[in-house]
């Protein structure tokens, strides 16, 4: 997954924006977002930071796709609310709990990863040959990319939905979001024989 990882964190910070404290402050809701969506991308930092600083595009950190960090923070979590105080900090312990797991399941779908790490380096989830042959180049030109326009969308259409729009433009908005995916649904397939062309090892 690539942008796609970002619309669990996005549907987890709006969950999370409609039981906001009327204590909290507008740093207190910047601050809830900037953990959903934060969380979501997280994992991935070992990549950004190899491709920065070691001239390569690839995961080296095992634990960061593994479940047992996510678990662990989830433990925190539990902890503080069995002691009844710091609610906000609560509330940041399980977006950051939530945006890990659901980055960690969308790597499954995706292209499998280490979840059991470090008790076992086993790859879980089921790629395409494609998929593992060719990293991001195999994940752009296969049918499992479609995930992403997919998620995306449902993100777009749920954002419209908040907006304050008369109740016609937010409809006429939302089928031509949606009528977009489709078309690039529609382009992508149409492509996809040649795209699988393209050499990935």
């Amino acid at each position: 997954m690539l942008i796609a990882h970002l619309v669990p964190g996005y549907f987890l910070g709006a969950k999370v924006a409609g039981y906001q404290s009327v204590n909290w402050s507008r740093w207190h809701s910047f601050g809830l977002w900037a953990v959903a969506l934060g969380s979501t991308v997280a994992p991935d930092s070992d990549v950004l930071y190899n491709a920065v600083f070691r001239g390569f595009f690839n995961h080296t950190w095992l634990w960061t796709h593994s479940l047992f960090p996510y678990l662990g923070i989830g433990l925190c979590w539990l902890l503080l609310r069995l002691s009844g105080r710091w609610p906000y900090l609560q509330t940041l312990i399980v977006l950051a709990t939530f945006g890990g797991l659901s980055h960690v399941a969308l790597d499954v779908v995706a292209h499998s990863t280490p979840i059991f790490y470090p008790l076992s380096t086993i790859m879980v989830g089921a790629p395409s040959s494609r998929v593992l042959a060719g990293g991001v180049v195999g994940y752009l030109t296969d049918p499992i990319f479609l995930w992403e326009p997919l998620l995306i969308t449902l993100a777009a259409v749920h954002w419209v939905g908040g907006r304050g729009l008369r109740p016609g433009t937010k409809r006429a908005v939302q089928v031509a979001i949606t009528g977009a995916a489709l078309l690039f649904v529609i382009l992508f397939l149409s492509l996809l024989p040649g795209l699988q062309r393209i050499p990935v090892v």
